[in-house]
């Protein structure tokens, strides 16, 4: 059986890739995604994502920003609780690029996600769609 560190690394690299069906795998049906965002409405996929559709739709208003590159910087695991801190660089629909790190919060029950919670640049994100 994988570890809630590895679990949390294969479903953010199925993020990464663009594989929404890897990443169903590892979450539990009632699963809760939030981008939280000091200005909800600064990007098309800010807010909070109940359940697997959800977490799809989530992923289809993320394609907003076309190709993205991410990178892993840190991953601690403490229980039940895995925390990822990465690198993130797009361009946006404005032709702006952004180039930001994020903190996700992962938190998982017997070997699946029941909820992430995605803290990001919302300035640099917001000059992307202005």
């Amino acid at each position: 059986m994988k570890t809630n560190a590895e679990i949390v690394r294969a479903a953010s690299d199925a993020v990464a890739r663009g594989d929404p069906l890897a990443l169903m795998g590892y979450l539990a049906p009632e699963v809760r995604w939030n981008v939280g965002a000091a200005e909800p409405d600064a990007a098309p996929w800010f807010g909070t994502y109940v359940g697997k559709r959800g977490v799809l739709a989530f992923l289809e208003r993320l394609t907003a920003v076309g190709e993205a590159e991410i990178t892993d910087k840190a991953l601690v695991a403490d229980g039940d609780t895995v925390v990822t801190w990465v690198h993130v660089t797009f361009t946006g629909p404005n032709g702006r690029a952004v180039d930001m790190d994020e903190a996700h919060i992962w938190r998982l029950s017997d070997g699946r996600i029941v909820s992430v919670d995605l803290f990001v640049d919302t300035a640099a994100v917001a000059a992307a769609f202005i």
